[in-house]
């Protein structure tokens, strides 16, 4: 009963968010829509990030590679022809594709060495877009004409809908048969395997899934910004601020991200406005005094108080 009672108040909260951010576009500017899109950016690629790496326990350093194809991916086809829709389909479809082949080779690999193997992924897909000068127009970038983009509410919307989207995904797989066994991976990967869970199925199902949404993400940015090159798609800013956002609400939980990009973004955009110079410093001391001092991130303050009520059962989380 407890965990029915968590799970409507889960399905509540998460509802009336919802609600409110479908509503928001009538009540503010341009600014604050804008803001919101990059919060739901954030929510976005940090559920990819917690699927292989808050539930398999594999830490990623070069997720932002998938983002930069399918930004590209979804700007060329866009270029081309295609409608915005399908190009956003198309971006995310490359970005899937590329990570089944990639998937088998890297993750042979644990620990610091899986880890070192994405970082340089994503600074190979820096240097191949700076080549491939006939495709991407090398460090010229891509500019897309305002006629073939969608307005600012339709990005909008596409990009809340891809945040909703990954956040059930993950509630879903949190919850399913799949999701136990990749906690288990995570746990101990030999005991897993010797219960008879096929942990390479598992583990490269779980990574084409956390590279098809930041492949979309990076196609809805492209047409977003209407421009892209190759330090903006394949920018390593953006895995770090994948796992700072994870670990600050909570990794391997599906509320976490959503907590942690909230709190980050509206700390970051604060601290921007009065220390222009010294913000990302500022928020770097923060992020280190709550990974020292919550190393479960802000969830476990919740998890805490649920763990404290004579009613809890063992193992609840949000």
């Amino acid at each position: 009963m407890p965990d029915l009672n968590q799970r409507m108040i889960s399905v509540w909260a998460g509802t009336v968010l919802v609600g409110l951010a479908m509503l928001a576009p009538l009540g503010v500017n341009e600014y604050y829509q804008s803001f919101l899109l990059q919060v739901f950016l954030v929510i976005a690629l940090a559920q990819a990030w917690n699927l292989i790496s808050g539930m398999t326990g594999y830490v990623s350093f070069g997720h932002a590679a998938f983002f930069g194809v399918g930004a590209y991916a979804g700007a060329l086809f866009l270029t081309w022809g295609f409608p915005w829709w399908l190009a956003i389909l198309k971006g995310a479809g490359v970005a899937a594709l590329l990570a089944v082949p990639l998937g088998f080779l890297t993750l042979r690999l644990r620990g610091p060495y899986f880890a070192i193997a994405m970082l340089g992924l994503n600074e190979v897909g820096r240097i191949v877009a700076t080549l491939w000068v006939s495709l991407t127009k090398g460090g010229t970038g891509l500019t897309l004409s305002p006629t073939l983009l969608p307005s600012l509410d339709v990005k909008y919307f596409t990009m809340l809908a891809l945040a909703l989207g990954a956040t059930l995904l993950i509630a879903w797989i949190h919850r399913s048969r799949f999701g136990l066994e990749l906690r288990a991976i995570r746990e101990d990967e030999e005991a897993a395997e010797m219960v008879g869970v096929n942990t390479t199925r598992n583990k490269v199902t779980a990574f084409v899934l956390s590279a098809l949404i930041p492949g979309a993400v990076g196609a809805v940015y492209a047409m977003y910004t209407s421009y892209i090159n190759p330090a903006s798609a394949f920018d390593h800013a953006r895995n770090i601020e994948m796992i700072v956002v994870v670990l600050f609400g909570g990794s391997g939980t599906v509320w976490g991200p959503i907590i942690g990009a909230a709190t980050v973004m509206v700390i970051r955009e604060m601290l921007w406005a009065q220390f222009p110079a010294a913000h990302l410093a500022a928020l770097g001391v923060l992020l280190l005094v709550v990974v020292l001092y919550l190393p479960g991130g802000l969830v476990s303050i919740v998890r805490e108080r649920q763990q404290k009520r004579p009613d809890a059962r063992p193992g609840e989380s949000p």
